[in-house]
Order: C-alpha cells, then structure tokens, then sequence
C-alpha cells in the first residue's frame, strides 16, 4: 500500500454509507492515501454535505438506511452537485441501471484497496 501513498492527495471525498464500520473503512482507506474526507451516515446527511461542500468525488453504499444511491444522486444533481458518483455494495445490485441512473462506476465490496484508489482517480479525472 505504501507505494500509492499520496496518490488521491488533493482530492476531497464524501463518503456516504450507513454502516459504522464500513464507513470507518471507506473513511481511512481513501485518507490513508491522501485523500481528504467528509464522511455521512446515510442519504440524508450526505445530501446536507453536498449542498455546503464540493467533493471531486461521492462514494457511496447503494442501500442506505433512510434512502437509497439513486436518490441521493438525483437528488444531488437538483441542488447543484456535479461531482461523479462511485456506488459499492456487497449486495447483488443492477449495475447497468445505476450506470444509467448516472453513476460513473460500481465496485463490490469487500473492496480492494488498490481497485478503490484506481476508481477514484479514473472519475476524478474526467
């Protein structure tokens, strides 16, 4: 890991997931590489972040408590947000109707650490 130490410095992340350690996970994962990290415990507050903030990148889980990605993401969209979404879950999901639902990417979870890292900074470029 130490290799990419560094590697998604400069960027801001908001992490959207609903479980503690999951979040905690996600949250030190992408800081370890440089990251910096706004992390939400469901929809709701994750939308709360997005109107104050402008993160290069949203992780985050499809299925949360008080709503789900799809939401979050339109509703994201309605009050400005362009940042590009990553969705993970370890749940079978439909991944061709989050890809038409806008998201940039999928991944399952457990998650590798370099996969992550690579998606971030795939979307983060674009």
């Amino acid at each position: 890991m130490d290799s990419r130490r560094g590697a998604l410095t400069g960027l801001h992340i908001v992490v959207v997931e609903d479980n503690e350690d999951a979040r905690e996970i996600l949250r030190s994962l992408l800081g370890y590489f440089g990251a910096s990290i706004t992390a939400a415990t469901g929809a709701s507050e994750g939308l709360e972040f997005l109107g104050h903030v402008a993160p290069d990148v949203v992780v985050t889980d499809v299925r949360l408590g008080d709503q789900d990605a799809t939401w979050l993401l339109r509703e994201a969209r309605k009050i400005g947000c362009h940042a590009p979404f990553i969705a993970v879950s370890g749940l079978d999901v439909d991944e061709q109707a989050l890809s038409a639902s806008g998201f940039e990417m999928f991944l399952r979870k457990p998650i590798d650490h370099n996969d992550l890292v690579d998606a971030v900074l795939a979307v983060a470029r674009r």
